[in-house]
Formats: structure tokens, sequence, C-alpha cells
């Protein structure tokens, strides 16, 4: 279970290195890394106006599957630990789905003002 626990922190910690690189333009429009929806994705001002909406639902909701994960290292008993690991996964994926769709619209506020 702590192998587990493990990656998956480092997995978060990968996350929020990118989310932040990505806001602060340090990683551009690219088929590898962000959020990728052909909208966010038109042009740079998009791709930048988009992530730096998506940052802190992001991050925020890594940190907090982050803190979930390490809590399930300490719970008694594999099905809590597992529980507790995807309580973290879904918290991580609804602070993603959250700032996709914040980045979303504020790509389309963009487009709109040209």
């Amino acid at each position: 279970m702590i192998f587990a626990v493990v990656l998956l922190i480092v997995c978060y910690f990968l996350i929020v290195f990118v989310a932040i690189r990505c806001a602060d333009g340090r990683i551009g429009v690219n088929g590898m890394a962000g959020i990728r929806t052909p909208t966010i994705m038109t042009n740079e001002q998009t791709w930048l106006a988009a992530h730096k909406a998506a940052k802190k639902p992001t991050i925020t909701g890594a940190y907090a599957a982050m803190a979930v994960t390490v809590l399930a290292a300490f719970l008694p008993g594999e099905p809590l630990q597992a529980t507790a690991i995807l309580v973290g996964c879904g918290v991580l994926l609804a602070g993603i789905l959250f700032g996709a769709a914040k980045g979303t619209k504020a790509a389309h506020r963009v487009l709109e003002m040209r």
C-alpha cells in the first residue's frame, strides 16, 4: 500500500508542476501536457487564459488528493485504505474537471474579444 501512496503523491506533484508551468506560459500549446480541448488549443492566448483560470482549482484538487492519499497510509485495513485512495482520486478528478470548465470559459472569452 505504501508504494501506491508514494506513486500517487509523485503523480499529484507532477500535475501541480504542469499546472503551474502551463499557467505561467512556460509550457505552451502542445499535445502532451495541459488541458487539451480544441477551444483551449486554438492559440497561445486561449491556452494561457485557460490555464490561468484552471490553475487554482487544479492545484487545490491535487493538494486535497495528496492529503487524502497520505491519510490512507495510516488507516487500518486495506479496504479503508483503498477507499481513501479512491476518494483522493475522485477529489483530484473533480478539481481537474472544474479547472477545465473554467479554462474553457476563459478561452471562449478570449475568442469572443477577437
